[in-house]
């Protein structure tokens, strides 16, 4: 057995579901799973919120030893259900090591058409507004600040300013937006409806379950790196969307002087 591909098919198995926001005891079961394909004496991995850490070592050969650092995260529950699927195929007996190996690079490729997926932020913002009560000026509304949502998110990725400032600034666009448009156009609006649902797409809720989760099965380091991730998220919303309405009311301000 080549044990270096195995290696790199656990840490590629683990790089796509901590990526994919994946709980940190699933990460390290799945690691775990397929580095005991080897039937070696020493097989351990370990996952952070940051990093993955994984061994393998026998009095027969020199021990490997790699590690990945994790830098960009998302949810996307399709990864993580085929990579669960590749590891009890190729803990099964199903796939070979190399098969495996090839079938994890596999899923890197696009899922969805852009449009597709930029199609879906959109709607999501929208729908949202009809789950908290709001008629179809909100819909619309939110629909729009969907789109500015694709934008930030692109400018972030080329920028890299990180997730901190994206979220001020998209919360602060949407927040004074919404609050010019009600001012100026649409006094019936209900901002407050319009201005959640936009930034509900934003809320942490996939972080703050696995960090309860992550910490109900002794894994407090993690638990509480998600938790932080989750208070941090939380934070940066809110002081976008401050700033937006001071700026909004400002502007009201200046405009009826």
């Amino acid at each position: 057995m080549d044990y270096n591909k195995l290696v790199d098919t656990a840490l590629l198995a683990g790089q796509i579901l901590l990526e994919s926001n994946a709980e940190t005891y699933r990460v390290e079961d799945v690691m775990n799973r397929i580095l005991d394909i080897s039937e070696l004496q020493t097989t351990e991995a370990i996952a952070l919120t940051t990093g993955l850490f994984l061994t393998l070592d026998d009095p027969s050969m020199s021990p490997i030893t790699k590690m990945k650092r994790i830098v960009h995260r998302d949810t996307n529950l399709s990864k993580i259900a085929r990579v669960n699927m590749i590891t009890r195929r190729l803990t099964e007996g199903k796939y070979t090591v190399e098969e495996a190996y090839e079938s994890l690079n596999a899923i890197y490729e696009t899922q969805y058409p852009l449009w597709m997926k930029n199609l879906s932020v959109s709607l999501l913002s929208a729908f949202f507004t009809l789950l908290l009560g709001g008629g179809i000026a909100e819909f619309l509304l939110a629909f729009i600040n969907g789109g500015i949502m694709i934008i930030t998110s692109k400018m972030e990725k080329r920028t890299g300013f990180g997730f901190f400032t994206h979220n001020i600034i998209y919360s602060c666009i949407v927040a004074a937006f919404v609050t010019i448009i009600k001012g100026n156009l649409l006094l019936k609006l209900n901002s407050d409806i319009t201005i959640t649902a936009s930034i509900f797409p934003l809320v942490p809720g996939t972080a703050i379950t696995n960090a309860f989760r992550d910490t109900l099965k002794g894994d407090y380091m993690s638990g509480l790196a998600k938790a932080s991730e989750a208070i941090v998220i939380a934070i940066s919303i809110a002081i976008g969307v401050a700033i937006g309405l001071v700026l909004a009311g400002g502007a009201r301000l200046w405009l009826y002087r």
